[in-house]
């Protein structure tokens, strides 16, 4: 019971602070929001609906541009209709076009019709009105990508000191392979994995595994849009199973599953809070909006199914750089095999399943945006090369490296 009280403290302690975080971006000056997104549009900075950021013919490399339109249409329009409808509908300009048109309409002075949009917390939304106070989108998004690189850079020293460079090299790979790069560029995806690099890099620092995945899990609710949030979920559990000091196999699936559960709950909980709150504090029946859209976005329709939803994503990894790093591993064990690893390994490979069950589950959603849902995959692709490199004897292949140089 203490434990309950615990968590349920916690949970309290951060559905306060996300309303505070709102109310805050609710009072940032208009003027200088509203300068910023003038300035943003005067450049020419929202003039795509999904650029490339590098590789132009790459689908992976898309930038979510549509979303981000939004993002700033709901940090320009959040004070047009007062404080409760601000914080928690987050109101925003509608017309039957591109997002990035309708922002330029109402800024421009067109007469527009008000949505809500208040199934979601919107924290990135908050985050980019804090922002915009300072700084334009261009700027924004620099800001986001020395944020995120600094993190990532962090992180990946923090896992070379604890576990080696093996792992950190792992982490790195897996994110690499999935684009995370184009993530860094874009209000709608950094939340994401900054949230991710930050929980792992929380663990690397010997924090409580299931407190972590709690908080990491509420987190990723507030401030993500439904991108690839398994991902903050799969990066914290690999990094949890190889730093544990568990062998038992048994056990180690139980600590994993106690995080991945307490990960759900803090996840859904944070969500359901949200529908309850703005559903009982504004005219807006917010309770049957969120379940009427997430049996929405968990459905299939007549035109595929829910393996074409998997499939769709699974197309999108660069698989003759996977299948390369596999080879490789598949080498060194055979150079120098270390049975002793297949307990750890046996623990890893059931996360490396986890992206799949979601995308099974939110079929709809992840098959029409596979072009950033596939980056879940990155937590896969960690684990599975993870597994392998436990069954590599890494002592004696640097003792046999050492002897040839002598």
């Amino acid at each position: 019971m203490k434990l309950f009280f615990r968590y349920f403290a916690v949970f309290a302690a951060l559905i306060a602070a996300y309303l505070l975080f709102g109310a805050g971006a609710y009072l940032m000056p208009d003027s200088a929001v509203q300068k910023h997104v003038q300035r943003t549009l005067a450049n020419g900075d929202m003039n795509e609906d999904q650029p490339r950021a590098i590789l132009p013919q790459m689908l992976q490399t898309r930038m979510d541009n549509y979303t981000d339109a939004i993002i700033l249409n709901q940090a320009y329009v959040m004070r047009q209709e007062g404080f409760k409808s601000g914080v928690l509908s987050v109101p925003r300009w509608w017309a039957p076009k591109l997002p990035y048109e309708v922002l330029r309409d109402g800024v421009d002075g067109q007469e527009m019709e008000i949505w809500h949009y208040a199934r979601y917390w919107h924290g990135n939304t908050f985050l980019t009105r804090y922002l915009l106070v300072a700084y334009d989108y261009v700027n924004i998004r620099l800001l986001l990508y020395i944020v995120s690189s600094l993190l990532m850079i962090w992180c990946g020293a923090l896992l070379w000191r604890r576990q080696g460079w093996q792992t950190a090299m792992a982490v790195v790979f897996g994110l690499t392979v999935c684009f995370a790069f184009v993530m860094q560029f874009s209000m709608q995806f950094a939340p994401v994995l900054i949230i991710a690099l930050a929980g792992m890099a929380a663990l690397s620092r010997g924090c409580n595994p299931a407190m972590t995945a709690f908080v990491v899990g509420s987190l990723t609710c507030y401030f993500d849009l439904l991108t690839a949030p398994i991902l903050t979920l799969g990066s914290l559990l690999v990094v949890q199973a190889v730093t544990s000091s568990e062998e038992n196999v048994w056990r180690g699936w139980w600590q994993s599953g106690k995080s991945a559960l307490l990960w759900f709950v803090g996840y859904a909980g944070t969500w359901i809070t949200k529908w309850i709150i703005a559903t009982v504090f504004t005219s807006e029946n917010v309770i049957a909006d969120g379940i009427k859209n997430m049996v929405g976005r968990s459905s299939g329709i007549d035109d595929f199914t829910r393996w074409d939803a998997l499939t769709n994503n699974l197309q999108m990894l660069p698989w003759k750089y996977i299948a390369l790093a596999v080879l490789v591993l598949a080498v060194l064990m055979a150079v120098r095999f270390n049975a002793k690893g297949w307990r750890r390994a046996v623990q890893l490979l059931p996360i490396a399943l986890l992206p799949c069950g979601w995308y099974l589950f939110a079929a709809n959603h992840s098959y029409w945006h596979n072009w950033f849902t596939f980056r879940a995959q990155a937590a896969s692709v960690t684990a599975v090369l993870l597994a392998m490199m436990q069954m590599v004897d890494w002592n004696k292949l640097r003792k046999k490296k050492e002897d040839e140089e002598l």
